[in-house]
């Protein structure tokens, strides 16, 4: 059982008594006289605000299904499956605003210390202090049982990929289903790690233990998994429910899911396959990189999505000359619009990068490894190395003639449903319904994938439990400037979408896309408040209405929308 905090309207005087003692409580010295005086002031986690609706105390809701553990790449969120509780390690924290844009009210940045923290509802106190200094009682505590739905499906579960498709495929099964079989089969011979974490990595930013987003005991000990690690699939008998491996073993399986994810699209320019092109998808890929980093070098990275710009950042900071070569006419383009665009241009061009929009690479050159490069122009830059970043490419040729229905990747249901008895699967290598468009996308997020992979889990031990398909949206921070973009940020690009621009400003841009008195898309530069309220917004389809959102401001926003999100729990998993 999890402790949460209540909270009864009617009783609120706004005073603001439990903000101050939360701050306290959660201060270096846990004293009033000596918190004020600390140099790092105290955060506190829970918030007292006006709405539209009346007085609002925004905290942490200790969801069934906490979409901020989802979003969280670097494992600072975790869930206790036994007792429902959301704990952060806020050590692992890298500030990277995930959680920020996927969770309403609970997740708050701290600046003073540039990490994320959470209401943990005062787990080392019998009674919260903002409870116990609030004086009409408005706020108090509940017990919240963990999610009570169980299977008693006993057979073997086979996960396919180590990602984080397969791993909240992983825990989802062993949590609904107890008794059951789990075995994960990786390529990767590290197979916790994170992927997002690689340019964090390359930029000296974290240690290089902090990739494991998931500690391999956990997987092994914890929920009694067998990893068979350093192999990969290769082919499948879906009648026979055989899996077969590359290194000739046979597997059988009762359900089968598949979360292989994705690799780099790569170029066929000439030259593409000198020493020194890489693409930055796997550890191997980040090893062979950082041999390569020196203060001075030229590096040139082909593309101008989130992985580009993170790895261009993470070069700079080595000291390395480098340029960003992107064949649009503006930075982070599947991302932002133009305005957006812009702005990311010239805060990377401040940075030193050097960027080469609407340009293609023609040829890479060199005599054993690569020299330079040579664009569409005619201009020739020096590179002593090349990064790809263009995007990615489902890993599903294996599957191709099992069977099992493939358009751009395994044609899923929002269950994790393939067309093949028995057989899931999730992640970068699925297609599933976009919810704004209806058509099959691939979705190539973190947050989706762990989604995805519970959803496939679950489903696949006995408990249904449907994602949100392939929903938009990515956080990003570049020299500590918050991007948030959720859903379609382009309205020309949405049939009856309307766009309004809530702040534009040299510092901070700020929009709402808008269809049918639903919230389409946000996109948040500079100043990612109220994120959360947008994107839960966005993924429930709640309708605001057109009047509301046509008179918003960038004063009103909050205080408008705030209440059509419910503060109980919106994605739970059936009882």
């Amino acid at each position: 059982m999890s402790r949460m905090l209540t909270f009864d309207q009617a009783l609120c005087l706004g005073c603001r008594s439990c903000e101050l003692a939360c701050a306290v409580a959660h201060s270096q010295t846990g004293r009033l006289d000596r918190a004020i005086l600390e140099s790092v002031p105290p955060r506190r986690r829970v918030t007292i605000s006006a709405t539209d609706a009346g007085i609002e105390a925004q905290r942490c809701d200790q969801c069934a299904e906490p979409l901020c553990v989802f979003a969280c790449k670097s494992g600072a969120l975790h869930r206790d499956a036994e007792t429902g509780t959301v704990h952060l390690d806020e050590s692992r924290c890298l500030g990277c605003y995930m959680c920020l844009m996927v969770c309403p009210f609970g997740v708050k940045l701290d600046t003073g210390r540039d990490r994320m923290v959470r209401c943990d509802v005062c787990e080392d106190r019998e009674m919260p202090a903002c409870v116990a200094a609030c004086p009409t009682h408005a706020l108090g505590t509940a017990e919240q049982r963990a999610p009570a739905a169980r299977s008693d499906f006993r057979g073997h579960v086979v996960i396919v990929g180590s990602s984080a498709a397969g791993i909240a495929a992983c825990e989802a099964a062993r949590e609904f289903a107890p008794g059951c079989s789990i075995t994960i089969v990786t390529a990767d011979a590290r197979p916790q790690y994170s992927r997002p974490l690689l340019a964090y990595l390359l930029s000296h930013s974290i240690d290089p233990r902090a990739l494991d987003w998931r500690p391999l005991e956990y997987l092994t000990e914890r929920l009694n998994v067998r990893v068979i690690a350093g192999v990969r699939a290769s082919a499948l008998a879906i009648e026979a429910r055989h899996l077969e491996l590359d290194d000739g073993t046979r597997l059988h399986y009762d359900r089968l899911i598949v979360a292989t994810g994705a690799r780099a699209v790569r170029v066929e320019t000439p030259g593409h396959a000198l020493e020194g092109v890489f693409t930055l998808r796997d550890l191997e890929d980040a090893e062979r990189i950082e041999a390569l980093l020196q203060p001075g070098r030229a590096a040139v990275v082909l593309g101008g999505g989130n992985v580009g710009l993170q790895t261009c950042e993470a070069f700079l900071a080595r000291g390395m000359s480098v340029a960003a070569v992107v064949g649009s006419r503006h930075l982070l383009s599947q991302m932002v619009d133009s305005e957006a665009g812009r702005r990311v241009g010239e805060l990377f061009a401040r940075n030193g990068l050097a960027v080469r929009t609407g340009s293609e690479v023609i040829e890479i050159c060199g005599t054993a490894r690569v020299e330079q490069i040579r664009l569409n122009d005619g201009e020739v830059m020096p590179a002593d190395l090349v990064v790809v970043g263009k995007g990615i490419r489902p890993n599903v040729e294996w599957l191709r003639g099992s069977g099992v229905e493939i358009g751009r990747g395994v044609t899923v249901d929002l269950y994790g449903r393939t067309n093949a008895d028995g057989v899931f699967a999730a992640g970068d290598c699925a297609e599933v319904e976009d919810p704004l468009t209806g058509k099959a996308a691939v979705s190539g997020i973190w947050p989706v994938a762990y989604e995805m992979g519970r959803a496939a889990g679950s489903t696949a031990v006995g408990v249904e439990h449907a994602s949100r398909g392939a929903l938009r949206m990515n956080a990003s921070r570049f020299f500590d400037v918050p991007i948030v973009s959720i859903g379609e940020v382009r309205e020309q690009r949405l049939e009856g979408g309307r766009a309004q621009v809530l702040t534009n400003r040299p510092e901070v841009y700020r929009k709402l896309v808008h269809r049918d008195g639903l919230i389409a898309g946000a996109l948040l530069f500079g100043d990612v408040s109220g994120a959360g309220v947008l994107y839960r917004l966005y993924r429930e389809r709640i309708h605001v209405g057109g009047e509301i959102l046509d008179r918003l401001d960038e004063h009103t926003l909050a205080r408008s929308l705030g209440p059509f999100v419910h503060l109980q729990e919106i994605a739970t998993c059936p009882e």
